[in-house]
């Protein structure tokens, strides 16, 4: 599945919550590790490391969320 595919789709839950875009990260900066928890799993994940990040609209705000890879981004959304 194309990851622009996923627009439009809510977290289940989370129906207050709709994704804009789903995109490939990795935040890289020497010197400094910025660690995030896994919305699907709530494992941290190393910014440094491959991940997707997730935007979601809240209410008229947007929300950034990162998930391990498209399979925790497809659990997560389908409530597994």
């Amino acid at each position: 599945m194309a990851l622009s595919d996923y627009a439009g789709r809510s977290p289940n839950g989370r129906e207050d919550a709709t994704v804009l875009r789903v995109a490939p990260h990795r935040l890289w900066r020497p010197g400094d590790e910025r660690v995030e928890s896994c919305a699907y799993s709530g494992e941290e994940i190393p910014l440094s490391e491959k991940h997707l990040l997730v935007v979601l609209d809240v209410g008229g705000d947007r929300v950034r969320e990162y998930v391990r890879d498209e399979s925790s981004l497809e659990a997560w959304l389908n409530g597994e």
